[in-house]
């Protein structure tokens, strides 16, 4: 039934950028974000229909775990309830896709200046939600001196450029083609390297109730329209092989001559995303089983929405993201708590509960996907999950805890059946490589820039020492996570 591994997906057809078939129906005033059925219809017609997965560059394990999955939980399975049908829920960046697209699509804003803000409009968002007593705090300058910068110095440093681009007339809400000499300018060079390294600086020196939303706000000023369009824009260049597409890494380098209050930084940055033709493979199979595909992620609404229509991806019920209060139908830096928490961390697995729960009679997914700390309490709270995909990236957060008990599982021989007999959910490990963008037949990875596969961090190795010593799934997640308030695994 599983054989014909050759077989590949049916072309799909090009999203366009005017092809607008969420965002001009969504509204993003409601909680959760579901697809409108025309859209997902045509999207499911652009895949062939299967039931199971097929693909040769699944990992030969995760192979059989899916298919036993989709072959014992979806619409023919003897516990199937069609009243309260299974849903899948999956992480979207670096799980979905191969790399970020909310980290992907900030380098198209900057490169083609697209903002929405006034100068002094700038200055207010660069500092929204960072605490008074954290505004000066330092982050290194990666100039190869050990120089230690002041992140009130570089947002200063940034405004003061984006301030003489703007006056320039170079920055547009939808971005411009900018020429060489345009990008070779000091105040470019400036603000681009300031920009992104302070999303670097932000990201490794606050909480991430602080830096996951900071992000979202450089589309203050932007109409729900504008940020989906923009995003399908960046997806359509970054995702396309013969365009931007280098499965490399770029870097921006502030000039050192520019007077400024923090010197020169350098910042490096990925180049690529897609989402491969087994992930598609995987939802078209849920969808085709009966079985509903939601995405939460801690990428922006609208930046989610894009990717699913650009890259086609099948059988998608709705997506649960990051999203802003608007204020006369454009987006403002205040995250909109009175939907959802914040849909990283804790907050991912809190957000299911209030949106998804309830659509279900209470019933947590059947089915999770993830790769990182984001993701830990949603793939391991909920006591329906079945079955979880783990897509290895030698993680040394609690992520590797879940790769290190999928490795110990296979070892062991666990499948589905016998991982649910025992009241425990079965973790699959699937590698890729990110130097071309592919998954394939290994649980192993190969990192972007890296020559050789990396496979479990120290972190990921001391489940498998537990698990044989006789601690118990359980035990081995209260005893490594790094959270100070894990819920427990199968609590929710």
């Amino acid at each position: 039934m599983w054989k014909n591994n050759q077989q590949r997906l049916t072309k799909l057809v090009t999203c366009t950028i005017c092809t607008l078939s969420v965002v001009t129906t969504l509204a993003v005033a409601a909680p959760i974000s579901v697809l409108p059925k025309a859209a997902a219809q045509t999207t499911t017609a652009n895949f062939r229909q299967q039931a199971f997965v097929e693909s040769a560059n699944w990992e030969p394990t995760v192979k059989k775990g899916l298919n036993d999955f989709l072959h014992t939980y979806g619409k023919n399975g003897v516990s199937y309830n069609k009243a309260v049908h299974p849903y899948a829920v999956f992480d979207f960046d670096n799980t979905t896709s191969i790399m970020d697209v909310e980290e992907q699509l900030i380098i198209w804003q900057l490169d083609h200046l697209a903002f929405a803000m006034t100068p002094a409009k700038m200055s207010e968002v660069l500092r929204t939600g960072i605490p008074a007593d954290k505004i000066n705090l330092t982050y290194g300058a990666e100039d190869g001196e050990g120089r230690q910068v002041s992140i009130n110095d570089a947002i200063t440093d940034t405004v003061k450029a984006y301030s003489t681009l703007y006056k320039k007339g170079l920055v547009s809400t939808t971005g411009k083609e900018l020429n060489m000499q345009e990008k070779n300018t000091p105040e470019f060079k400036e603000f681009t390297a300031k920009m992104r390294w302070l999303y670097d600086a932000i990201s490794e020196t606050m909480d991430a109730s602080v830096s996951y939303p900071w992000v979202t706000y450089w589309f203050t000023g932007m109409t729900p329209k504008e940020v989906y369009k923009l995003a399908c824009a960046c997806d359509q260049y970054y995702g396309n092989a013969q365009k931007g597409q280098t499965w490399t890494k770029g870097k921006y380098i502030s000039p050192a001559n520019l007077p400024s209050k923090t010197g020169s930084v350098n910042v490096a940055y990925k180049i690529g995303v897609t989402v491969t033709p087994e992930i598609k493979e995987l939802y078209g199979a849920l969808k085709q089983n009966g079985i509903d595909n939601w995405i939460c992620s801690a990428s922006a609404l609208d930046v989610v929405k894009a990717a699913v229509d650009t890259f086609k991806i099948p059988g998608v019920k709705g997506v649960v993201a990051m999203t802003n209060k608007t204020a006369d139908g454009k987006y403002i830096n205040q995250y909109d708590y009175d939907l959802h928490a914040q849909t990283q961390g804790v907050g991912k697995a809190d957000s299911i509960s209030k949106i998804l729960l309830p659509k279900y009679k209470g019933q947590g997914p059947s089915l999770c996907a993830m790769d990182s700390q984001g993701d830990f309490n949603f793939c391991t709270e909920f006591k329906n999950t079945k079955e979880v995909l783990v897509v290895n990236r030698k993680r040394t957060d609690d992520a590797a805890i879940c790769a290190g008990i999928a490795v110990w599982q296979k070892d062991h021989g666990v499948n589905l059946s016998t991982a649910n007999k025992t009241g425990n959910t079965l973790f699959l490990l699937q590698g890729r490589n990110e130097n071309n963008g592919q998954f394939w037949a290994d649980d192993n990875t190969m990192l972007l820039g890296k020559k050789s596969k990396a496979f479990l961090s120290d972190k990921g190795k001391k489940p498998i020492e537990q698990l044989n010593n006789g601690m118990t799934i359980a035990q081995v997640f209260q005893a490594d996570t790094k959270l100070k308030n894990y819920q427990g695994y199968k609590t929710r």
